[in-house]
């Protein structure tokens, strides 16, 4: 049986990791961090709630994570540029109606359209599109492609705010929406293309849920569930408990630098990280990741000084982005190729549906004890729950025929 050459050094391959990463620059800038400037515009305009808003948010990535499965479907039949190109098209139509929105239905409707968009473009796609042309730097180019996640942080969060008082909500979005796509939807149908390790499309089609019943399953998904629970909720309310330290008498401690820190560092982390992922053990590595993670936020819990608040969202960052890697490279580990997709399709529809309520429960909590003490050792107790589950059931994927398996 003639055996399939990995591209690990191909120039193609790194063209796609290349359109990934400009794929992961608008579907986190304008799906995932642009969400709280959406939610203040609306309000600004139309009064509603944060709790509905926020509730919308919520039901359009749980919506999105039973969809997942699908979409690794999707990508075995139709090829991953087909799915990356529905994917920013769907969001581009939502994205561009937003601003017209005057009734709650009406944002409602659009949050569900965008739901299979933002998932036909984020990490699960991405992975096993990076998956069909890496197998021995798998973690590598799946750091440099989820990087666009970080970068879209840094840049196109920025840019939205800073055009939004100089042109207005409408203008500024759907100006940087139209040059988003043309840029991300240009560069993936020049570059994106199957890749020499893609499955055949009856290999990645989930005809039912058995992992699902799997102790092995879960000790990979458990704990990612936890983690990015934890982190999701603790990004979202970084900025209201740095502001809290000044408003208890504390040293004025500027929110923006932080969150500025702590997203330079993610990028940081992420490429020294992807130097190295694929010379470790994942699971080892994920279980410092946590646990680094919860020495930042015993710091933030009781520093008062800017230098310790800063260095603290720092160190925190370090791990963030790699808390989204790490999960596609233990199931590369212990799963065999063609069960790749699907696997991290459905792994990620669990942690995604348990993240979306990330923000809302510290929320909660913080509201129940009048603080960010209660949140933040939830936080804490979380990754540390994680780090015990995440070191448990490892084992290696079995040696396939006719594979560039190591």
């Amino acid at each position: 049986m003639s055996v399939i050459p990995a591209a690990d050094t191909s120039p193609a391959a790194w063209r796609v990791v290349f359109a990934c990463f400009v794929s992961a620059v608008f579907a986190w800038g304008f799906g995932f961090y642009a969400h709280g400037i959406y939610l203040v515009e609306l309000q600004r305009a139309h009064g509603w709630s944060t709790g509905f808003i926020s509730s919308v948010v919520t039901a359009h990535y749980v919506l999105g994570a039973f969809l997942l499965p699908r979409i690794a479907e999707a990508i075995g039949r139709f090829g991953p540029r087909t799915v990356f190109l529905a994917g920013l098209s769907i969001t581009t139509s939502a994205l561009l109606l937003l601003p017209s929105v005057t009734e709650p239905w009406q944002l409602v409707a659009l949050y569900i359209v965008m739901a299979p968009g933002w998932n036909a473009t984020s990490v699960a796609p991405i992975a096993a599109t990076v998956g069909q042309w890496f197998d021995r730097k798998r973690g590598l180019a799946l750091n440099l492609a989820l990087s666009g996640a970080t970068v879209a942080g840094l840049a196109v969060t920025p840019v939205l705010l800073a055009a939004i008082p100089a042109l207005g909500f409408a203008t500024a979005e759907r100006l940087l929406v139209l040059i988003g796509i043309v840029i991300a939807a240009g560069t993936v149908a020049l570059l994106v293309r199957r890749g020499p390790l893609s499955p055949k499309a009856t290999t990645v089609r989930p005809k039912h849920l058995a992992p699902l019943r799997q102790w092995h399953f879960w000790s990979i998904s458990a704990p990612f569930a936890f983690v990015l629970l934890s982190q999701v909720g603790f990004l979202t309310h970084l900025v209201p408990l740095v502001s809290a330290r000044a408003e208890s008498g504390g040293p004025p401690v500027d929110p923006a630098l932080a969150v500025g820190i702590n997203a330079a560092m993610a990028l940081v982390g992420r490429l020294v990280l992807g130097l190295v992922i694929d010379r470790l053990e994942p699971r080892r590595a994920s279980a410092i990741c946590f646990l680094v993670q919860v020495g930042a936020i015993a710091v933030l819990a009781t520093a008062h000084a800017p230098l310790l608040v800063y260095g603290a969202c720092a160190v925190y960052g370090l791990s963030v982005g790699n808390n989204i890697t790490l999960s596609p490279m233990i199931v590369q580990r212990e799963y065999t190729l063609d069960q790749f997709p699907a696997i991290v399709a459905l792994s990620t529809a669990v942690v995604q549906t348990l993240y979306a309520f990330g923000p809302g429960l510290l929320g909660i909590l913080r509201d129940a004890s009048g603080g960010y003490g209660l949140p933040l050792v939830v936080c804490m107790g979380l990754n540390l729950a994680a780090a015990v589950l995440i070191l448990t059931g490892a084992r290696r994927r079995p040696v396939m025929t006719g594979t560039s398996d190591r």
